[in-house]
Parts: structure tokens; C-alpha cells; sequence
């Protein structure tokens, strides 16, 4: 009879040393899933953080450019930014019922100023509407009959552009933490419009021009222009810091960042942040 082979199990030895190896084999694959999907979040929180601080910065650009702006006809238009301190706003009526500003209290409690809440500064700038420009920073529009032109004096043709950042007292993000935005008031709209979600902070600084050439020769905050010198601005620098919307960090942490002539600390978290800067120049104004 032949002999046959005895078969042999797995001993107990062969089965752990198996185990291990799978083990190993899973933790690996794992640690490079994990590793993969952070780094892709990572990615896009700074992506879009990327996008928020562009749209950001283009906006301000775009409506603090008009400050300033009188017509082709260059007429006399005076003060371009309406400063904390200056007479309030009060609404000017014009032909048909129609009146240049929806709510006069929205701007005297937004205006030009440092440290105008926890969130950075205020600005706000004024500029004549008339066919070719009338829109506001909000979308709104001035009225035909407020154009000039149209309406019986200048100061019912003005439009008044604002920003800020603040919160909206719900909009919260994964963390339940109320999420910074960037807001627009315009002078023919009732309420602030949201502009980007994610900015924390905002700071200006204004660029004088002291010997009249059109190109600053100074920055300074809006407590250092003084009175006699706003209409030798001729720039604006911007700097704002945008907050990731989710958690990038891997462990809480306090940082510190400087916007201009400000220092901003955070709160203990793991939010990604980021400086973005532009200086705008008051093409306008110079042009005047």
C-alpha cells in the first residue's frame, strides 16, 4: 500500500505570525487613507480660503474705487468718505417721491473708523450717482430722478458704500462657532448684504498725499488722518484675515498675526488662517 503524506494544520505559531502581518498590512493602509483624506481637506479648506480672501479683496477694490467719482464733469463733489464724528446722514428727497438713502441710521452707525467692533474697522466713502454710475456696494439703485442732473441739488445724488465685518448671529460652521462675514451696506438698499463667509478681521490705513502729486506719502489709521487731511487721501490699504470653515490644524493652538498697524490674536482652535493685502488707489480723486 502507498505510503500517503499526513496533511498538516496551521499551528498556532503560523496563525499569529499571519495575524500580525495582516494587522500591519491594515494599519498601513489605513494610516494612508486617513492620511490621504486630511491632506485633501487640508487642500480644499485652503482653497477656499484662497477664493474667499480673492472675492474679498476684489470687492472692496471695485466700490471703494468710487470714492470720489463726480461725474465727467468733475463738479464739486467735497468730502469722499464719510468719517465717524461728521454730521449724521439725514435723507435728501427728490422729484416723485423717491429719496437717495433707504435708512440714514444703518451709515451713521457704520461709519469710517478704527476698532469699529471686534472684528477690525469700518469704512465708508460717498460718491455722486449719476447714468453711468449709480449702483451701490449692495446692488441697489439710485433713482432716476436723485441723479444729478435730475435732482434739484448734489447732496440727493450722493451713494454711500460701507463695509465691515461681524456675524450674523446664526450662521454657524461644523464647530458650532458663528462663521465672520464680510458685509456690503449700500445707501438704496434697507439692510447690510453678506459678501464672503470667512473673514475674520479687517484693517485700513489711508494714504496721504501731502505735497499734492496724487501718490500717498504716508499711511495711517483712520484715528491719525485728521480732520483737515481726508480729502488728501489717495489710497486705501486693505489687509484682511480669513478663517478656514472647518478644522485643518491638528491640535488647538493660539496664533498671532499683524493686519497693517494692528496685531490680531485667536482664540485657542484649528482654523487655518491667512493675511491677503491690496492697496486701492482712489483713481477718481486723483483724476479730480
Amino acid at each position: 500500500m502507498p505510503n500517503r503524506k499526513h496533511q498538516r494544520g496551521v499551528t498556532l505559531i503560523e496563525m499569529m505570525i499571519a495575524m500580525v502581518v495582516s494587522l500591519v498590512l491594515v494599519a498601513g493602509v489605513g494610516t494612508v487613507y486617513f492620511s490621504s483624506k486630511r491632506s485633501y481637506q487640508v487642500r480644499d479648506e485652503l482653497s477656499q480660503m484662497n477664493e474667499a480672501g480673492r472675492a474679498a479683496l476684489e470687492t472692496l477694490r471695485k466700490h471703494l474705487e468710487h470714492a470720489g467719482y463726480a461725474t465727467p464733469s468733475k463738479l464739486p463733489l467735497g468730502a469722499y468718505f464719510f468719517v465717524n464724528g461728521d454730521p449724521n446722514l439725514a435723507v435728501q428727497s427728490c422729484g416723485g417721491g423717491k429719496q437717495n438713502i433707504k435708512d440714514p441710521n444703518d451709515f451713521n452707525a457704520r461709519s469710517t473708523r478704527d476698532a469699529f467692533n471686534a472684528n477690525g474697522d469700518a469704512i465708508s466713502v460717498r460718491f455722486l450717482g449719476d447714468n453711468n454710475l449709480f449702483l451701490d456696494a449692495a446692488g441697489g439703485a439710485l433713482p432716476d430722478e436723485c441723479r444729478v442732473g435730475n435732482a434739484a441739488g448734489m447732496d440727493a445724488s450722493l451713494i454711500y458704500n460701507a463695509f465691515h465685518v461681524d456675524n450674523d448671529g446664526s450662521t454657524r460652521d461644523a464647530n458650532n462657532r458663528l462663521v465672520p462675514i464680510l458685509y456690503a451696506l449700500g445707501s438704496n438698499v434697507n439692510n447690510r448684504q453678506p459678501v464672503v463667509n470667512g473673514i475674520e478681521n479687517i484693517q485700513f490705513q489711508y494714504g496721504i498725499d501731502t505735497d499734492g502729486n496724487g501718490t500717498a506719502d504716508r499711511f495711517v489709521n483712520a484715528t491719525n488722518v485728521g480732520a483737515a487731511n481726508w480729502e488728501s487721501v489717495v489710497s486705501i490699504k486693505v489687509a484682511i484675515l480669513v478663517r478656514s470653515l472647518g478644522d485643518v490644524l491638528e491640535a488647538n493652538s493660539v496664533r498671532t498675526y499683524n493686519l497693517l498697524d494692528a496685531t490680531v490674536t485667536t482664540p485657542s482652535d484649528r482654523y487655518q488662517r491667512a493675511v491677503y493685502t491690496t492697496t486701492i488707489q482712489l483713481r477718481n480723486v486723483v483724476d479730480n
